[in-house]
């Protein structure tokens, strides 16, 4: 059984610690956080000293417990580099189509579908409930919040977020580095690097750069 590093141990990273837990595939479970001060909520070891330190300490597998698509892209080549691999967790209740693929280090929350020859990319956040449909592409490091639903032959580009209960119609695009607000609705295409928020969907802004 490997031995699992966690990279955050905010709310996040407790969620896939129990993700984890209902695998029944990992051994040793433990975390590292960045922060001093994690609060009073775990009971679990947690490491600290940087990261590379960390993982030298018997781990061969890793996930990044960080919500903000951009920064956990970097931790995630951070950690890549240390020589572990990036685990694949996916929790019992979630339904992956054989035809479907999920990259490595990607979370995959409770009663998430992906659907037959939907692709995901790696360092992803499928969130509970989340609805993958049959066809969809999922860039890397995009974070699909709960109840977020991608009907047929959607694309999401790399670092975007949807933010909880989005709906994107069939054949809909959402750009690289976009954020959809909560609870709208994708026609047809946002472009990348912008908010866009409303029934329809509708761009309010641009976003700084990363």
């Amino acid at each position: 059984m490997k031995n699992l590093l966690i990279w955050g141990a905010g709310g996040h990273g407790r969620v896939i610690l129990d993700i984890a837990r209902a695998m029944g595939t990992f051994g040793r479970i433990a975390f590292y956080d960045d922060s001093e001060d994690i609060g009073g909520k775990l009971r679990e070891e947690v490491l600290s000293g940087g990261f590379r330190e960390a993982s030298r300490l018997g781990f061969d597998a890793f996930v990044v417990a960080i919500g903000p698509n951009f920064l956990r892209s970097q931790r995630f080549e951070e950690a890549l580099a240390t020589g572990m691999e990036a685990a694949v967790c996916v929790h019992p209740t979630a339904w992956i189509s054989p035809g479907a693929s999920i990259g490595r280090g990607t979370v995959v929350m409770p009663r998430v579908v992906v659907q037959t020859d939907a692709r995901v990319g790696v360092n992803c956040i499928l969130n509970t409930g989340t609805i993958v449909e049959h066809d969809c592409v999922i860039g890397d490091h995009v974070h699909l919040s709960p109840g977020v639903t991608l009907c047929g032959n959607v694309t999401v580009g790399p670092l975007a977020h949807l933010g909880a209960g989005v709906t994107v119609i069939p054949g809909g695009r959402i750009g690289s580095g976009a954020v959809v607000g909560a609870g709208a609705v994708v026609l047809r295409e946002i472009p990348g690097g912008v908010t866009a928020v409303g029934v329809p969907a509708r761009v309010i802004r641009e976003l700084a750069d990363n």
